[in-house]
């Protein structure tokens, strides 16, 4: 993400000097193969140097419980403009709050984007065009400093809605956590079933059909930053799973042998959620509802 965010700057013809940090010399020198910013230096690197102060924004793209640490090292009289790109926000804004009890100049921000894929190689300079930027300020966050961030992502091709931390984590557990832990759960379940896992093995291509493909994609997404956003969110996931669950159990009572089946039933079904599907995909191009 934060790769993606420096070769965006560069695209758009921004005139900034992008530092990114990254966590080893390994990965260090690949950003610099691949000229993914002006200046790579390790966290060690970074740390030593205890230069915070020379920057005039601040980017945390970290999975959620780092951003947290991180953020109780910044210097309280900082005066450059601080974000994070982090998928769960209570947590982030209470360690903010925390560190700047008084007014402050962090907004948090979640760039509604990405992919299953992680690592350097994988960044991409159109990743933020056409996309949604959520962002959350915590108490005492100067009212400048959001009209600073709105402007920051228009210009990296993103749209904004500002929405507060709970109501955040609340909706991103229904559209994007718990999601991934379904397909997790299905990519599971699949590669356990006795018989799928023999033909899958005696096939010469794969078996799965495009619904099992496409349910499945982000059940490759990696696994210690969704870790971290299912531990940060959880009680948010738990809700909205005991939701999915009274929904799944519905369809389970359809479908019990012991019950008629009206197949009128299973269109006003389908056509429900092909309608629901559209509404919450409202406004998005097809090429960015796959």
């Amino acid at each position: 993400m934060g790769a993606s965010l420096s070769l965006a700057l560069k695209k758009k013809g921004i005139s900034a000097r992008v530092t990114g940090v990254v966590s080893s010399s390994k990965s260090k020198a690949k950003g610099e193969s691949l000229k993914s910013a002006d200046m790579i230096l390790t966290s060690e690197e970074f740390r030593s140097s205890n230069n915070w102060k020379n920057y005039d924004f601040i980017i945390f793209g970290v999975p959620v419980d780092l951003t947290a640490g991180l953020i109780s090292e910044l210097p309280t009289d900082f005066s450059g403009m601080i974000t994070d790109l982090g998928s769960a926000k209570k947590e982030i804004v209470q360690a903010v709050e925390t560190r700047f009890p008084n007014a402050h100049n962090y907004v948090s921000s979640h760039p509604m984007c990405g992919s299953e894929e992680s690592g350097l190689e994988f960044a991409n300079a159109s990743l933020y065009e056409g996309r949604l930027c959520i962002l959350t300020s915590p108490k005492n966050a100067k009212p400048e400093i959001k009209d600073r961030l709105e402007n920051f992502w228009r210009l990296v091709g993103s749209e904004t809605i500002e929405i507060p931390a709970e109501e955040h984590d609340s909706i991103l557990s229904y559209l994007s956590h718990t999601p991934h832990i379904l397909s997790s759960i299905m990519a599971d379940w699949a590669a356990n079933q006795k018989t799928v896992k023999r033909y899958t093995d005696l096939s010469p291509i794969p078996l799965n059909g495009g619904g099992f493909r496409d349910m499945t994609r982000i059940a490759g997404s990696n696994p210690k930053m969704w870790a971290a956003i299912f531990g940060s969110n959880r009680n948010e996931i738990y809700k909205s799973l005991l939701d999915y669950r009274d929904r799944l159990d519905f369809i389970l009572e359809k479908l019990n042998p012991k019950n008629a089946l009206d197949p009128k039933e299973w269109e006003q079904f389908m056509e429900t959620s092909r309608r629901s599907r559209d509404y919450i995909l409202k406004n998005q191009d097809d090429s960015k509802k796959r």
